[in-house]
């Protein structure tokens, strides 16, 4: 009872939040909301670290969505939800398992509680008093039934249809109902003892680590060639890498970046082949060290020359960096630019893992995981900003010569900024801009007016409250 009590507050709570409502704090408030209801639900699930880390991340990409209310945060918290919901029952899985763990436990979780075995069933919790559903069906049932034959016999019986039209029902708000039902059905689910436990099984007994393996008289002579042809290879590329390196380093140092075109093509589309050329190494090396070769006693060359091209491709990753950061420095920030300063780091963190890989003896399936967890706190973490208020802060505060246009083709959450950038120099805009910079921003003042308490959001409020 004390559970089923839980889920219709907790149902009751979740059709407040978010019946007509914008998205702000009404997510953070929800957040909290699910995951008290799991805790009394299933309290045992969080004395696990997994569960407790995908908890807290869950309650700040919500949190993210009132201070931000970026459309990345918004995404972000749907997806740690199904995350969280994943982790409930998915005992340190890989990061997309629990994706899809989470996914089959919000959508179906109860379902498959209810179908499944008795003696699973008794084994997740105890045996119940009282049945519950029983009731919840007799209760259905003894006010639904009669509603629907006292429509069917007033359309027979026109004395007794003017008696049911006395009988005012226009309070009842069919809508707020459904959106009651499916608050219900989404904790229940995710509160509800269910996993796919063949994938989560499946996902556990792969193993990260390379089994040792003895090395036969026979096979030797293999692994020597084989060494041996892995680091001319590596030696040739570490060479070339090398020449190039000091080559590009000579060109940023001595060459005045400063025209847009060609910093846009040494950036662009650099990284574009930079980011094969990684690929294509960290699959040479996957190749080299799939194996027995990882046991080999002789390799220590090989695996010396192997960390050398490692570093330098690291080395080549942040001469790219500066590049791009000398591209930001005199012609702004852009959503462009940033995603080249996430596709780096996640270049660095590929490189690290495969040192990590090549040192410690771990498989492909390590690198997968691994580098799939870094992903997804990347973009757990890029959702924290409000990119267009700092690209629009940055723009018109450190460059010289913003690109205005670009200003005015991002969304509404930056508009307050350039609305003031514009008023305090209106010489820097055509008739068309300002007019349509103050139609947006009067937009925007008017959603700000017309919003509740739970779709209300940390720059709303500092807004409102403005002098």
């Amino acid at each position: 009872m004390k559970r089923q009590l839980i889920l219709w507050i907790s149902a009751l709570a979740f059709s407040t939040l978010f019946y007509k409502q914008d998205l702000g704090i009404n997510m953070f408030i929800f957040a909290i909301i699910a995951v008290v209801t799991v805790f009394f639900a299933r309290k045992e699930v969080f004395k696990r670290t997994d569960m407790r880390i995908a908890t807290l991340i869950y309650l700040m990409t919500s949190l993210f969505v009132f201070t931000n209310h970026s459309a990345l945060a918004i995404f972000m918290s749907f997806i740690t939800f199904i995350v969280f919901a994943g982790t409930i029952s998915g005992t340190k899985n890989a990061i997309y398992i629990q994706g899809i763990s989470g996914l089959y436990q919000s959508l179906l979780g109860a379902l498959h509680y209810y179908m499944s075995p008795k003696k699973e069933r008794k084994a997740a919790t105890p045996q119940k008093k009282r049945d519950y559903g029983f009731i919840l069906l007799c209760v259905l049932l003894v006010t639904g039934l009669p509603i629907i034959f006292a429509s069917l016999y007033s359309q027979i019986n026109p004395i007794f249809e003017k008696w049911i039209a006395v009988i005012d029902l226009s309070f009842i708000n069919i809508s707020w109902l459904l959106m009651t039902g499916m608050g219900y059905v989404l904790l229940n689910n995710i509160t509800a003892p269910a996993s796919l436990q063949m994938l989560t099984d499946a996902d556990s007994a792969l193993r990260q680590d390379m089994t040792e393996v003895s090395i036969s008289e026979t096979q030797e002579p293999v692994l020597h060639k084989e060494q041996l042809l892995g680091s001319l290879v590596i030696g040739v590329l570490n060479a070339l890498i090398l020449f190039f390196l000091v080559v590009d380093i000579w060109y940023v140092t001595n060459t005045p970046l400063r025209h847009a075109p060609e910093l846009s093509k040494t950036v662009h589309e650099g990284v574009g082949a930079l980011i094969a050329s990684i690929v294509i190494a960290i699959t040479l090396i996957i190749i080299l060290f799939r194996g027995s070769l990882n046991f080999y006693k002789n390799s220590h060359r090989l695996r010396i020359l192997t960390y050398i091209w490692i570093i330098l491709n690291i080395i080549l990753v942040l001469v790219t960096f500066f590049k791009n950061y000398i591209y930001i420095t005199d012609f702004g920030l852009t959503y462009k630019r940033i995603g080249v300063l996430i596709y780096l780091t996640l270049c660095v963190a590929g490189l690290i893992t495969t040192y990590l890989k090549v040192a410690y003896r771990k498989n492909i399936y390590y690198l997968i995981r691994f580098n799939a967890r870094i992903v997804f706190m990347v973009i757990v973490l890029m959702s924290s900003f409000s990119w267009s208020r700092e690209i629009t802060r940055y723009n018109l505060s450190q460059v010289a010569r913003p690109d205005l246009n670009y200003l005015e083709t991002m969304g509404r959450n930056h508009i307050d900024l350039l609305y003031a950038f514009a008023k305090a120099y209106p010489e820097k805009f055509s008739y068309t801009s300002m007019e349509n910079i103050e139609r947006r921003h009067t937009s925007h003042l008017e959603n700000l007016e017309n919003e509740t308490w739970q779709s209300a959001t940390l720059q709303g409020i500092k807004y409102k409250n403005k002098p």
